[in-house]
């Protein structure tokens, strides 16, 4: 189950997961962002990477797969370095970030 939700400046764009992240539900999570994505690409005539801050709130989530993690890297390449952050990490799910060294690109907490 994914819940995204687009902040009333409309220059954050919050997602909370609940539950695991699986290859399964990471199609679902995949096709809801890439729509939300499409929707806020339709309200600015701006080329990508466009402006808007994009957080991935892992409060919920005790399992990822490589799934979620390409959903992670093909969102964080569409704003610009910076804007795109994963907050409220599990221990175990943080150090898989930073196995795969991606830590730091993707700014994980």
């Amino acid at each position: 189950m994914v819940t995204i939700d687009i902040s009333n400046t409309e220059k954050t764009m919050n997602c909370s997961f609940t539950g695991r992240l699986d290859t399964n539900a990471s199609i679902q999570v995949g096709e809801e962002i890439t729509n939300k994505m499409a929707a806020i690409k339709g309200k600015t005539d701006a080329l990508f990477p466009i402006d808007i801050k994009i957080v991935f709130n892992l409060k919920d989530i005790n399992f990822i797969s490589s799934s979620f993690i390409r959903i992670c890297m093909g969102t964080a390449k569409q704003v610009p370095p910076g804007n795109f952050c994963i907050t409220n990490c599990d221990p175990f799910i943080k150090k898989t970030f930073k196995i795969a060294g991606l830590d730091g690109l993707l700014n994980v907490s």
